[in-house]
């Protein structure tokens, strides 16, 4: 097998499994990977949890210190680097050195790009404002963090129920006397069933916050650097504290500017060995979408379970093998409260979507035998 260099851009979950992967399928490749971020190996979808306590310390949710990767894994690490661009041509990145300002080049022989998703920015709110935070990275989670523990929260707000939302609950509980929830759907968790939507709103309730749905659109009022309230409807709310979990969307701007092919949701084109619409180019993790097993359409569905699995087949491949990436069956665990939630294929809406025909029905039932403590009543 020839000798390649290969470049992996992005470092969280897939960017990692696809380099090792390379160098483990030849260990004569030379593996570069860039990160414009400070962490590697970062297991995003537990930011939540370490925002609630549930997990002690976000180093917990680090895997692998750039050092300790480089000497294990045999791949080169260069965190605070930024892809700027991609010449398809000459098959070289433009890179910029984020601590320093300095500006350079690489080439390439494969490239795999493994970029991830982005929060999905609020409008109404501008930057810089600093009571208003997102969560995504370990740097969001710090500022919340930080701010937390040097600031009295009377008043929260969080902006959007679906999961990030509904996992930063208990934490947001804990730091403030009110809280709110808003969104532009009718109940929270509006992905899942009827059912369940009810029940996680009726938790909502009873544990002392409130919920407004159905808001199309929020005023946002400032006052030194800081929002100290939004109009909702015709009412005024005022806050110390807003939490934006509107989602998140594929971090692709990179491949659009190098014009390989994405879906209309902007996530990119891969096939079934992960080849993006170059030849050399690979592409795995949240930037991509896999293909669905029951509907056998594309699926853009941010997990970094997939990200890892999909990350080494790209790095299988852009090593010389032929591995094939199989299709998959969403499913999604996380906890709301006291309520543990799981989603497994598609819902009813998503059914009717797409022309199957279905049958529903609920029950309830014990989660535990009767005869062990703690056992409620679920869904």
């Amino acid at each position: 097998m020839l000798k390649r260099k290969i470049i992996v851009v992005g470092g969280s979950a897939a960017g990692p499994a696809a380099a090792a992967k390379a160098k483990r399928v030849n260990a004569a490749h030379d593996v570069i990977m860039y990160e414009a971020g400070g962490y590697i190996s970062v297991g995003t979808c537990e930011i939540p949890y370490v925002l609630s306590g549930e997990i002690k310390d976000f180093r917990d949710i680090i895997f692998y210190e750039p050092k300790t990767f480089e000497s294990e894994k045999g791949v080169i690490v260069k965190l605070h680097h930024k892809v700027v661009s991609i010449d398809k041509v000459k098959r070289k990145i433009t890179v910029n050195n984020l601590v320093d300002g300095r500006t350079f080049e690489d080439n390439y022989d494969k490239l795999i790009l493994c970029t991830g998703s982005t929060s999905r920015i609020h409008s109404n709110f501008r930057q810089g404002l600093k009571n208003v935070f997102y969560l995504k990275t370990i740097d969001d989670l710090l500022k919340i963090q930080n701010y937390v523990g040097s600031n009295t929260i009377n008043n929260a707000i969080i902006i959007g129920s679906g999961f990030t939302g509904m996992e930063a609950l208990d934490f947001v509980k804990k730091n403030s006397r009110n809280v709110l929830i808003i969104d532009k759907k009718h109940s929270p968790l509006h992905n899942f069933e009827e059912e369940i939507q009810k029940i996680i709103h009726e938790n909502i309730i009873t544990g002392n916050c409130n919920f407004i749905g159905n808001v199309p659109e929020i005023k946002v009022f400032e006052k030194v650097d800081k929002v100290h309230s939004l109009l909702i409807g015709k009412e005024k709310y005022e806050t110390d504290f807003v939490l934006i979990t509107t989602g998140f969307e594929p971090n692709t701007s990179l491949a659009e500017m190098t014009n390989l092919s994405l879906h209309t949701d902007r996530s990119i084109c891969v096939d079934n060995r992960l080849q993006t619409s170059d030849d050399n180019i690979f592409a795995a993790g949240d930037c991509i979408s896999v293909k669905d097993f029951i509907t056998k359409r594309p699926l853009w569905l941010p997990l970094a379970s997939l990200s890892h699995i999909y990350g080494h087949t790209a790095g299988a491949n852009a090593a010389g093998e032929k591995l094939v990436a199989k299709p998959v069956v969403r499913n999604i665990v996380l906890t709301v409260g006291e309520f543990a939630l799981a989603m497994v294929g598609l819902n009813g809406k998503e059914l009717a979507q797409s022309w199957f025909k279905y049958s529903s029905f609920s029950t309830t039932g014990n989660s535990r035998i009767k005869i062990m403590p703690n056992g409620v009543n679920h869904y």
